[in-house]
């Protein structure tokens, strides 16, 4: 992984608090007793996710680490693939696929199923892959896209 400055943790932490918490919080969550995602007490390494616009919701250290650590892998993959040739020509590129298996093991701890934007299949480890954001009716995205399901699409970026 990327050694993170400062600023980009800032930034990192802002996403992880908008876009990460769940939609239904159960009431102990509310009142900031329990982390919003795994619902353990919360104790004196919670995490108070930004902004809590009057909310003291809390998370544990374990599941908001999880969470910084998916942001962080997708970014490094998708900076990569961004500025690779071989990876924006469809083409095998190993230390492309090294940074999409990095960030596919930060996945089973915060129970995220990659599946491609475009067919919503299940992306296979077999299959080329690329890191895409997008903007959706509820806000800012990441994903992933089949490189087949890209190559029928005007523009994705």
């Amino acid at each position: 992984m990327t050694v993170q400055v400062p600023e980009e943790l800032a930034r990192l932490h802002r996403f992880v608090s908008w876009y990460e918490q769940p939609r239904w919080l159960p009431e102990a969550a509310r009142d900031g007793n329990v982390c919003v995602w795994c619902a353990s007490p919360a104790d004196a390494t919670a995490v108070e996710p930004a902004p809590s616009a009057g909310l003291p919701r809390r998370a544990c250290m374990r599941c908001y680490a999880a969470q910084l650590a998916w942001y962080i892998t997708w970014y490094d993959w998708h900076r990569h693939f961004s500025a690779c040739t071989p990876c924006r020509q469809h083409q095998t590129c190993l230390v492309g696929h090294g940074r999409r298996l990095l960030h596919e093991k930060t996945m089973p701890p915060i129970d995220k199923r990659p599946v491609c934007l475009s067919c919503p299949a299940p992306l296979l480890g077999t299959e080329l892959v690329a890191p895409v954001r997008w903007e959706g009716s509820e806000g800012f995205n990441l994903g992933y896209a089949h490189l087949r399901c890209l190559s029928r699409r005007p523009s994705v970026t």
